[in-house]
């Protein structure tokens, strides 16, 4: 069952899986992708950043630290699965590739692959 979350429309399998397959040859593991409005986004991404459980890896990534308006995308683990969240207002592709390579190259112990 996948996880309701509002103003978010699911991105389906089939999307998740042509992005997947141009980022990794190994199968995809359980993810469960949205696209949010810009303000749902914002909102989710400023909840996570509270979490304390969550690590927000935009100094690692990109060296600096930036508002949180200038995040496309996040992805993150919640009770086993990895949720990706997609603004809306940017290209959808290009956001989703990049997230799943980051999963590609994360090392978690609960996602079978």
């Amino acid at each position: 069952m996948k996880p309701e979350i509002k103003d978010a429309k699911v991105i389906s399998n089939k999307v998740l899986c042509s992005a997947w397959k141009k980022v990794s040859d190994k199968p995809l593991p359980e993810i469960y992708a949205y696209s949010l409005t810009d303000k749902a986004f914002i909102s989710t991404v400023k909840l996570l950043q509270k979490n304390k459980a969550v690590t927000d890896t935009r100094v690692q990534e990109y060296g600096v630290d930036f508002d949180n308006k200038l995040i496309e995308a996040c992805t993150f683990e919640f009770e086993g699965h990895m949720i990706i969240l997609i603004k809306d207002s940017v290209p959808l592709a290009d956001a989703l590739e990049h997230e799943l390579e980051h999963v590609a190259e994360w090392k978690h112990e609960d996602i079978h692959t």
